[in-house]
């Protein structure tokens, strides 16, 4: 059975219309973010731009590349979870393809509302793979919850560390975490007990959906030691980036205070707006100046730098990456060749 081409209302769509000025849209959201945090938090611009302008450029462009490490670390860690699901006798593209299907996945994150990217990326393996939909939505609902397990354990240990150390934490950001990771095992435990009951009742095509969802998702959970290693490398790209980007700036912080502040800057993302835009910049702004000695000038400008590399980077080099594939699917079609697969439901 085959799914039928997208629609105006398909993910690609809509990703589509939001790119029709990528450059105009990551400038209005640049000149929007330092709006708001000169307005939400009187922050003096002056002092702000002197630590921007006196950072240094080479830790500065050693946080973007570790950074974008993420990319093939989940790259490969949505293989694995794939490859679990379909066999290993399965053919799957290799670790650069499915670090791109991410890389785009967070852009559409990026530019859009509701956080349409994890959809994108599952429609995008499908089309191209003739992949299960559905069923690659669920090794999507099986990579969350890893997430949301690494990201409390890392904020437990965390937050331990800085009470050990007599500093101040935040027990909201932890709750929050572990709220997450309880919402997500307790989805997964009713699959695994509700599947007969559930298939019984549902209309055949619905149950059909439902059963390749729940392969995909409850499928996935094996070589659990390369998954957890896989995840915990892109997380620590990402406590890699931040920490750089203080030491760039001149501000000491502490690896438990960095590595606390990273994993709540991927929380406040979950905000349904494009790139988790205005509950990031407050949000990290609050706790930098709670947990840390920095002023609020040093604050802003420690988040400035690293919202640049962690948000705008990925509108600019995902933009790229998006108007380069179209491009190339555009010369595909117009020569008749490498047609894309038909979507499987």
């Amino acid at each position: 059975m085959s799914g039928s081409p997208p629609n105006e209302a398909s993910p690609v769509s809509l990703i589509r219309r939001a790119l029709s000025l990528p450059t105009l849209v990551s400038l209005a959201l640049a000149g929007a973010f330092l709006a708001f945090l000169v307005t939400r938090f009187h922050v003096d611009l002056s002092a702000t731009w002197d630590y921007i302008a006196s950072g240094n450029p080479w830790f500065l462009a050693s946080a973007l590349l570790v950074y974008y490490t993420t990319f093939p670390f989940r790259g490969a860690r949505w293989r694995v979870l794939l490859r679990n699901v379909l066999g290993r006798g399965t053919a799957i593209p290799g670790v650069a393809y499915y670090s791109q299907l991410i890389l785009l996945g967070w852009f559409a994150n990026s530019v859009g509302w509701l956080r349409l990217g994890d959809a994108y990326r599952a429609y995008l393996n499908s089309s191209e793979q003739g992949a299960s939909f559905t069923r690659t939505i669920g090794t999507i609902m099986a990579e969350r919850f890893l997430d949301a397990l690494l990201v409390a354990l890392l904020l437990l240990a965390a937050t331990l560390l800085l009470i050990s150390r007599g500093q101040n934490t935040s027990w909201p950001v932890l709750g929050l975490a572990l709220a997450l990771l309880v919402l997500l095992a307790a989805v997964l435990l009713a699959m695994a007990r509700a599947r007969g009951w559930l298939l019984r009742r549902l209309p055949r095509r619905l149950a059909e959906y439902y059963q390749r969802f729940h392969e995909g998702t409850l499928g996935s959970f094996r070589q659990i030691p390369a998954v957890t290693l896989w995840g915990g490398l892109g997380w620590l790209s990402e406590v890699g980036r931040l920490y750089l980007v203080a030491h760039a700036l001149g501000f000491e912080l502490g690896v438990p205070l960095v590595i606390f502040l990273a994993l709540a800057n991927s929380l406040l993302t979950l905000v349904p707006t494009p790139g988790g835009f205005g509950a990031v910049e407050s949000g990290m702004v609050g706790l930098v100046t709670q947990l840390s000695p920095l002023t609020t000038s040093s604050a802003v400008a420690l988040v400035v730098v690293d919202r640049a590399i962690s948000y705008l980077s990925i509108v600019a080099f995902g933009g790229i990456l998006f108007l380069a594939r179209s491009a190339a699917g555009g010369r595909r079609r117009a020569l008749g060749v490498n047609q894309p697969k038909p979507p499987g439901p």
